[in-house]
C-alpha cells in the first residue's frame, strides 16, 4: 500500500518530439452530467499556444493531441471539481464515452506510406495499489501498458526511459533527469513521420529572405513549387494545406497578411471557430514557398492550463480516488510538455500531430494563389477525419530553426 502522509503529488510530463506526457496522480468516477464540446478540442489547443506564444517573439508549438490523451487518462479516473473543469475547458464527453474525444480515432490509424505511433504508459511505485477498474480502462481505451517499478530508484528511471526512447523512435533518449518520486507516473508518447503527396524539388531550392516581426531579416533555404491544393483567403491571412501521402493527416500553413502579426491571428481563432474557418477551404491552383524548418520547444504548462480553468488538478483534493484503491489527497505537481518537428522537401517528421477539419467546396476557376511564407507563420498537422489538432505552433524566426 502507499504508506506516504495525507498528501501527495501527481506529476505529468508532456514531451513531443515525439511527444510524451508523464503524470503522477489519483481519481475517481466523473459526473455523469457532464457534457461533450466536439470543437473544444481544438479550442483549447489553440488557446494554449496564444498564451505560450501569442505575444512572445520566438518560435513555439504545442501538441493538443498529446496534452489531451494525458488528462484524458487523469479525467476517466476523477470526479468532483476536477472531472468537471476538465470536461468544460477541453470538451470530453461523460468518462464512460467512447472515444472520449473524436481524436482519440487515430489511435488506430495506420497507413504504409506514413508513421504514427501513439504510446501510453503507466509507472506505479511497487508499493501502491491502483483499482482494478482504472487499470482495465486505460489498458481498453487508451492501449496503456501498466508497469510496477520502484520509485524513486536510478533503475526505474533508466527503464523508464527505455521505453520512452522505443516509443519515441530515438528521438528522446533522456526524459528523466532524475529518479521520478513516488507514487505513479503516466506517460504519452507521440511519434508522426509522413511523406507529402507532392514532394518539393531540391532543384527548386533557392536562398530567401525572411522578414522577422521586428523588422529584422535572415536569409533561410526556400522550396518552391506548384500545386493544387486546399486554399482559404480571408481579410486577415492566407491559409493552404500540404497533404501527405496515403493519410487523412496534412499540415495547415497560415500566413498572415503584412501588418497583421501571428498573435494576432491566433487571437481571432478564439472568436471564429479554427474548425468553422477550415471548413472554408476550397481546391486552388497556385504557388507555395515555404523555408526548410526544425522547431523544438520546451515548456511547462501548469500556469498556462490554470488561466484557461484548470486549477483543481493543482490543488490538493480527493477528485483523483477513483485511480488508487487507498484514497488520499492528490495534485498535478507538474505538466512539462516538449515539441518536435521537423519539415523539408520529403515531408514532415514530429513528435506529435495536429488535427483539423478541413473540406473543400465547388469553386469557379480564378486566379492561382501565390504564397510565400517569408514572415512569421502559422502552421499545424491536422487530421481531417475527426478535426483532430495534432500539432500547432508558430515560426517567427528560422534562424533559429534551420536544418
Amino acid at each position: 500500500m502507499f504508506s506516504a502522509g495525507n498528501l501527495s503529488k501527481i506529476l505529468i510530463l508532456v514531451r513531443l518530439a515525439p511527444i510524451v506526457g508523464v503524470l503522477v496522480f489519483s481519481p475517481q468516477v466523473a459526473d455523469s452530467s457532464i457534457a461533450t464540446t466536439s470543437d473544444r478540442p481544438n479550442t483549447f489547443g489553440i488557446e494554449i499556444l496564444n498564451k505560450l506564444a501569442g505575444n512572445g517573439t520566438d518560435n513555439a508549438m504545442v501538441s493538443p493531441f498529446s496534452v489531451e490523451l494525458a488528462l484524458g487518462m487523469v479525467y476517466v479516473g476523477s470526479t468532483g471539481v476536477t472531472a468537471r473543469e476538465l470536461s468544460k475547458a477541453i470538451g470530453f464527453g461523460p468518462p464512460d464515452t467512447s472515444p472520449l474525444f473524436p481524436g482519440m480515432g487515430l489511435l488506430s490509424q495506420g497507413s504504409s506510406k506514413i508513421v504514427l505511433k501513439v504510446a501510453n504508459s503507466l509507472w506505479c511505485d511497487s508499493s501502491t495499489r491502483l483499482r482494478d477498474s482504472y487499470v482495465e480502462d486505460v489498458k481498453a481505451r487508451f492501449g496503456a501498458d501498466v508497469n510496477s517499478v520502484d520509485l524513486p530508484t536510478v533503475a526505474a528511471m533508466r527503464r523508464i526511459n527505455n521505453w520512452v526512447t522505443t516509443a519515441t523512435d530515438q528521438k528522446i533518449t533522456d526524459l528523466l533527469k532524475q529518479p521520478p518520486q513516488p507514487p505513479l507516473i503516466l506517460i504519452d508518447a507521440v511519434y508522426f513521420k509522413g511523406a507529402w503527396e507532392y514532394p518539393f524539388s531540391r532543384q527548386n531550392n533557392f536562398t530567401g529572405i525572411f522578414h522577422r516581426e521586428d523588422g529584422s531579416t535572415c536569409e533561410v533555404t526556400m522550396m518552391k513549387q506548384n500545386l493544387s491544393a486546399p486554399y482559404l483567403e480571408t481579410d486577415n491571412f492566407q491559409a493552404v494545406q500540404l497533404g501527405y501521402i496515403d493519410s487523412r493527416l496534412g499540415m495547415v500553413l497560415v500566413l498572415p497578411f503584412p501588418g497583421t502579426s501571428v498573435g494576432a491571428v491566433l487571437q481571432s481563432f478564439k472568436v471564429n471557430s479554427w474548425n468553422e474557418t477550415l471548413d472554408r477551404f476550397a481546391s486552388r491552383n497556385g504557388t507555395v514557398t515555404l523555408p526548410r524548418f526544425k522547431v523544438t520547444y520546451r515548456s511547462s504548462l501548469v500556469k498556462v492550463l490554470a488561466t484557461l480553468g484548470l486549477r483543481a488538478l493543482f490543488e490538493p483534493s480527493r477528485d483523483f480516488a477513483g485511480i488508487f484503491s487507498e484514497p488520499r489527497n492528490f495534485y498535478i505537481s507538474d505538466i512539462l510538455h516538449e515539441t518536435f518537428l521537423r519539415v523539408d522537401e520529403e515531408g514532415s517528421e514530429a513528435a506529435a500531430a495536429t488535427g483539423i477539419q478541413m473540406r473543400a467546396t465547388a469553386m469557379r476557376p480564378i486566379k492561382p494563389f501565390q504564397l510565400t511564407f517569408d514572415r512569421p507563420f502559422l502552421f499545424a498537422i491536422v487530421d481531417n477525419k475527426s478535426g483532430q489538432i495534432l500539432f500547432v505552433g508558430v515560426l517567427r524566426d528560422p534562424d533559429k530553426a534551420k536544418l
